[in-house]
């Protein structure tokens, strides 16, 4: 038997996610107003980088992934979507955030995502290479 809960959706600010996640935004960025600027967000060394393209349609979220070797990039392209983060040795205590702006998901953080329109799509930066552990929650996120 599937147990349902409610959920309380979030909103995605550098504080409230500081324990899964950083925001791709241009905090990083010393601007001076004048000229264009750039920022270094955060380094990572890897053996190369795959680009990913989510539809998203599903509205429940049964299971987390993690990926322990692995940042992994969730920035919303069209439609409106929800991310799930828990900590790595609380998967059942996910938090659900909107995504309306780019994420670095870290190391190890379990997560995943589900539209609140009927479709959502969300671009994906990865390591080449991704080990991926699933974790089925004991209750199921609706959205």
């Amino acid at each position: 038997m599937t147990i349902k809960r409610t959920i309380k959706i979030r909103r995605l600010t550098p504080k409230s996610v500081r324990p899964y996640a950083v925001i791709i935004d241009s905090a990083c960025v010393k601007d001076d107003g004048r000229k264009n600027c750039f920022g270094i967000l955060l380094k990572e060394k890897s053996k190369g980088w795959r680009i990913g393209y989510l539809i998203v349609r599903d509205k429940t979220i049964p299971r987390l992934e993690s990926h322990p070797d692995s940042l992994e990039t969730f920035e919303p392209v069209s439609g409106k979507t929800v991310i799930a983060f828990a900590p790595a040795l609380h998967p059942d205590k996910a938090k659900v955030f909107l995504l309306d702006k780019g994420v670095v998901v870290k190391k190890g953080v379990w997560h995943d995502v589900a539209p609140l329109s009927k479709r959502s799509e969300v671009k994906i930066f990865e390591n080449i290479e991704v080990k991926t552990s699933y974790h089925k929650l004991a209750e199921k996120i609706v959205i």
